[in-house]
């Protein structure tokens, strides 16, 4: 089981909103709002330590962190701490943004938003709209997101890190 944890930001008439979830087969973190830049500290505090690793202790102790290469995932702050709370994170190649099943639910998030609602008048507006949206995705589009790392992955070595269907 692998949780996959990103963020995104969304622009929007000027400005722009920084969202972060986590996703597995069975659960989700609710999406987090990032106020201001996302560092090392920011991503330990606010992100790891109560995002993710409630999720993971709640998944089990073969729970592996699926996170992308931005300098704050990698800092050596984020990987002593994920060393000493025992978290195993996979290996992620460096170029490979439209492998990670979070992109895909942000997506979907998006397209909620745009489907289902009026274009909201500031941001706080669409910070609400984000929130009410991630939290009415069916459970079981994300396990699909999940599901389909192993066929990714496979396809990504089958072209040796070249153009995937996903």
């Amino acid at each position: 089981m692998i949780p996959a944890c990103g963020r995104e930001r969304k622009a929007y008439r000027g400005g722009s909103v920084m969202v972060w979830a986590g996703i597995s087969e069975h659960h989700r973190t609710p999406l987090y709002h990032v106020w201001g830049n996302l560092n090392a500290l920011v991503y330990r505090d606010q992100i790891l330590r109560p995002q993710v690793l409630p999720m993971l202790r709640q998944i089990g102790p073969h729970a592996v962190l699926q996170d992308d290469n931005a300098p704050p995932h990698r800092a050596r702050l984020v990987d002593a701490f994920l060393q000493q709370v025992q978290i195993n994170r996979m290996d992620w190649p460096a170029n490979s943004l439209d492998m990670n099943p979070i992109e895909h639910a942000w997506d979907m998030l998006g397209r909620r938003v745009r489907e289902n609602h009026a274009p909201p008048a500031n941001l706080q507006q669409l910070l609400v709209l984000f929130q009410q949206e991630w939290q009415a995705i069916p459970q079981a589009d994300l396990a699909n997101i999940v599901h389909s790392m192993r066929g990714r992955c496979n396809e990504c070595r089958q072209n040796r890190g070249g153009y995937t269907r996903y």
